[in-house]
Parts: C-alpha cells; sequence; structure tokens
C-alpha cells in the first residue's frame, strides 16, 4: 500500500508525447480538446485544465464527481529539433500535497508526543494508537483516492495522443470514447443503471407512502414519530409521481429520448412537491423562515442536477 502512496506523492516517471505539428498549432490543438476548469463550466466529461507552452495542467473531470486524490499531467511544450514535445509527469495536486503533507506530519508528532508521555505514564498510551490510527486513516485515504482515479492516466494521455496525432500501438486506450468522453459503445453506461435504480427506488417508496398514508417516519432510541398525510390530495400526488417514477425508469434504462425530456419534468416536480409539503405542514410554526430557505437551496440543488442531467443526452436515442 505504501509503495503506492509513494507513487502518487512523488509522480510517475516522466511521460512525453511527441507532436506530430508545429508549437503554436500543438498548443492550440491541446487546447481545443479540453475545456477550461469551473464549478458548471464542465457539463460532461472530458479533460480540463491549463494548456499554454510553458505550462500543461490537465485532469480528467467527471461531473458530479469529487476526487481530491487523482492524478493531474503537469508538464510543458519543448522544441528539439525539428520536433515538438510535451513532456512532463502524473502526479497529485501541490495544494493536496500541501494538506496531506500538514496531515502525516501532525499524525507523526501527535505520536511522538504519545509516545513519550507515555513513558512517563502508561495510561497514556492510548494516545500514540490514536495517532497510529489518524496516520494510516490517512494513507487509506490516499490510497483509495488513488484507486478510484485508476483510469485517469491512461484516459488523459488517449486526449493527449489524439490532440497531437500521436499514433498508439495496438488498440487505443480508452477507445470506448471520444476525447470529450462522449460513449461509442451499445453497453448501458453505468450512470444509467445508477439513475434507473434512484428512479426505480423512489417510485416504489412514493407508491407505499400514497398506499400507507405515511408522509415521513422518524425514530430514535427514545420514540417513534409516524406522520399522515394531512391533505388526501397529497396522497393522490405522491401515487402519481410514485408511479410516474417507475415509468421513468423503464424509460431511462432503455434509454429513450423521451424519458430524458421527462427527466426535467421529474425534477422540477419533485421539487414543487418537497416544498408543498414542506410548507403546508400543519406543525411548522415559528420554522417557517428556516423552511423557506432550506426550498431557497433546494431550488440551487434542482438546478446543479438539472445541468448535469442536461449532460447525459449523449446516452439517450430516438
Amino acid at each position: 500500500m505504501f509503495q503506492g502512496i509513494k507513487r502518487l506523492w512523488s509522480g510517475s516517471d516522466p511521460v512525453e508525447f511527441e507532436s506530430a505539428f508545429g508549437m503554436a498549432e500543438s498548443v492550440e490543438r491541446l487546447r481545443a480538446a479540453t475545456r477550461r476548469w469551473g464549478v458548471f463550466s464542465v457539463s460532461q466529461e472530458a479533460a480540463s485544465g491549463t494548456v499554454k507552452e510553458s505550462r500543461v495542467s490537465l485532469q480528467r473531470v467527471i461531473p458530479m464527481v469529487g476526487n481530491s486524490f487523482k492524478p493531474f499531467y503537469v508538464g510543458h511544450f519543448e522544441q528539439r529539433g525539428h520536433k515538438v514535445v510535451l513532456t512532463g509527469r502524473f502526479t497529485l495536486n501541490w495544494f493536496v500535497k500541501l494538506f496531506m503533507g500538514f496531515w502525516f506530519g501532525f499524525c507523526t508528532l501527535f505520536v511522538a508526543t504519545g509516545l513519550i508521555a507515555a513513558i512517563h505514564s502508561p495510561k497514556s498510551a492510548p494516545v500514540s494508537l490514536a495517532g497510529i490510527g489518524m496516520l494510516l486513516a490517512g494513507a487509506a485515504m490516499v490510497r483509495l483516492g488513488g484507486w478510484l482515479s485508476r483510469n485517469d492516466q491512461a484516459w488523459l494521455s488517449n486526449v493527449i495522443r489524439i490532440a497531437l496525432n500521436v499514433p498508439v500501438a495496438g488498440p487505443q486506450i480508452g477507445a470506448f470514447a471520444d476525447v470529450h468522453g462522449t460513449p461509442q459503445s451499445n453497453k448501458t453506461p453505468r450512470v444509467i443503471l445508477i439513475v434507473t435504480a434512484v428512479l426505480a427506488l423512489s417510485g416504489v417508496m412514493g407508491c407505499i407512502s400514497a398506499f400507507t398514508g405515511i408522509q415521513s417516519y422518524q425514530s430514535n432510541m427514545a420514540h417513534s414519530v409516524i406522520r399522515h398525510y394531512a391533505d388526501m390530495r397529497l396522497r393522490y400526488v405522491a401515487a402519481i409521481y410514485g408511479v410516474s417514477m417507475l415509468a421513468l425508469a423503464y424509460g431511462v434504462y432503455r434509454r429513450r429520448l423521451l424519458a430524458w425530456r421527462f427527466g426535467f419534468v421529474a425534477l422540477v416536480g419533485g421539487f414543487i412537491m418537497q416544498t408543498i409539503a414542506l410548507l403546508m405542514g400543519p406543525d411548522l410554526g415559528n420554522a417557517r423562515i428556516p423552511a423557506i430557505f432550506f426550498c431557497a437551496i433546494s431550488a440551487v440543488i434542482m438546478a446543479v442536477w438539472g445541468r448535469w442531467w442536461y449532460a447525459q443526452r449523449v446516452h439517450f436515442h430516438e
């Protein structure tokens, strides 16, 4: 495990890509194959970052998926005789290195302090164990992040090769997608399976809620609170929503364009239904202002998910 962490930390061996074009065209072609990074600027899987002659810094961006421990390709263009070469290495972001350096340094100091204290008082021995646990947790976090992004180096390399027209021996890595991540296979994408499962679960829960009349259920060690629908009309709405979600789940699984369109209706409908149910609660009382604030936050979240859903258009067909 620690060897893998060391490789992530120090970076890979130098990785070079020889371009088939001149310096200016090479820079422009790679820049055209990437996207500038931003919270809302990348709506589908893409290589994102900075592309200049003196500095190239690229990462693989997957919408709604965050991983601070993914590798970046950091390098620059060089003119070697009549050849243009992009040289660099895959490494962690400098901020992540700084943060984890502080984490490991603090934990090491914590362990050392605990050992010194344990010499004078055996009761202080658990302090060192806590520090060791924090060290192992940090190492596991880095290792897990590296495992989740294990395909990023090959994916980014393929984007760079295509942009610079670098030939690849044998089948191209990541041949299932073009440089912007557009699927080229008939295999059901994982995101479609996940969305189908979520919609189907929402549909089942909506139908159960409408059938039983239970709007919400809360439980703790002391007691349980069952809240029933205050308005019978909301119960009918829940039933309609549940059946609609099941139908939408089937349409999404079949990758029908109509289901993609109705996905926006489902997002807006779910938000409206949640807002009405929250603001019409009989026991709202003085919590009305926080409830309105919560609804406003929900509207922002709905807009973010709507943008992400818009980017999934590539998975659907007529």
